[in-house]
């Protein structure tokens, strides 16, 4: 037994329904309508853009990018900022007052090139050096007479190895020596131990036959042992002076681009390594000296071209008055300005504050000063 249906006084609900044909003898109620309120109309937000294109045209710097854009040299700074938020990338091209600044910081010059490319030197012996003994690992053992065994494997593990424990060695010493010495001479220094790394692994191929064939493997090991493990050290010391070097020689736009030379150079030595080496080329019997001793040219090639090699503006800078003078007339070269120019007397005293009081006094505006009297 089915019971009525009870009526809905459709006059009490606050909104108004919509019935609709009946199916059955009972009929059928949409959900209520309701009436929504129009949602406001919301202004679109103007983009950096927009408003360089059509407001800003009349500008000075209208042609140029004021965003940092990969492939791009140069950069907009204002009032000695760079901009945090495109809504502040706008104000770089309003009127300005006289106390506020604008400058337009330039890309590479020579000098920075000629500093980046020799010191990159050192990370493609590193990488030469990283990958020289795997393919001519079989030309090597069988003259050194390294053959196949457990205790013979292990010794070559031990002679391949034995890089990564010199490496560990140079990067906890070098900090050290760069501090002490500064960062030039320190690239100088690692490139000669480079040398001599490169000289005792090629030495180890052309030793003098004894009499035993026993006794002349033994000394073609230990002097691989030791090429290996003096390359490794000077492996180690340029993954922390060369890095550091190329960053604080560079202007903070170009400090990211510069510092992925050290482990692109890096990867570069590496394939150079695994190509020559092959078998068909000089990863053979006979020629795998010739070819440990490829690891020197680019050390010798360094030390050649020693005059391009700038001392580091930041470390000149915490050292005395004089050598700060020195530092801003570096500066001034590494960033193709003036030497009384207003952006190198202005970084230069934002390297002594980064450095700190400077040894003797005289601290304070010394960049200043300095650069006041190189102008005059």
């Amino acid at each position: 037994h089915r019971s009525a249906p009870k009526r809905i006084d459709h006059r009490r609900l606050g909104h108004a329904v919509r019935p609709m044909k009946s199916v059955s003898s009972h009929p059928v109620l949409t959900t209520p309508f309701i009436e929504v309120e129009e949602r406001p109309k919301l202004v679109r937000r103007r983009t950096t853009t927009d408003c360089l294109f059509t407001e800003l045209t009349h500008s000075p710097l209208h042609d140029l990018a004021p965003v940092a854009t990969l492939g791009l040299t140069t950069r907009v700074t204002h009032s000695n900022s760079v901009a945090v938020s495109l809504d502040q990338l706008g104000l770089a091209f309003e009127p300005q007052r006289d106390s506020t600044l604008i400058l337009v910081q330039g890309g590479y010059t020579a000098a920075l090139v000629k500093a980046a490319g020799t010191a990159v030197l050192c990370a493609l012996m590193y990488g030469f050096h990283l990958g020289n003994m795997n393919p001519a690992a079989p030309a090597m053992r069988a003259d050194l007479g390294i053959e196949a065994g457990v205790e013979n494997d292990n010794a070559w593990a031990f002679c391949v190895s034995i890089f990564c424990l010199g490496a560990l060695l140079g990067c906890s010493l070098v900090p050290m020596v760069a501090d002490s010495i500064g960062r030039r001479k320190t690239i100088l220094l690692i490139s000669t131990v480079y040398l001599l790394g490169s000289a005792l692994e090629a030495a180890s191929g052309v030793v003098p036959r004894p009499a035993s064939p026993l006794e002349r493997s033994s000394i073609g090991l230990c002097l691989l042992l030791a090429g290996r493990a003096v390359c490794g050290v000077a492996s180690g010391s340029s993954t922390v002076v060369v890095p550091m070097y190329l960053g604080e020689i560079s202007p903070p736009h170009l400090r990211g681009a510069l510092g992925t030379c050290f482990q692109l150079t890096c990867c570069t030595g590496i394939l150079l390594a695994q190509i020559v080496g092959l078998p068909a080329l000089l990863g053979r019997s006979g020629l795998w000296s010739v070819y440990l001793a490829l690891g020197a040219l680019p050390a010798a090639s360094l030390l050649v071209l020693h005059s391009f090699l700038l001392e580091s503006p930041r470390w000149l800078a915490g050292r005395s008055d004089a050598e700060a003078i020195r530092a801003q007339a570096i500066l001034a070269a590494l960033r193709g300005e003036p030497l009384s120019s207003l952006a190198v007397v202005q970084e230069l005293d934002l390297m002594q504050m980064a450095a700190g009081p400077i040894a003797g006094g005289g601290g304070d505006g010394g960049g200043g000063e300095g650069g006041g009297g190189g102008g005059d």
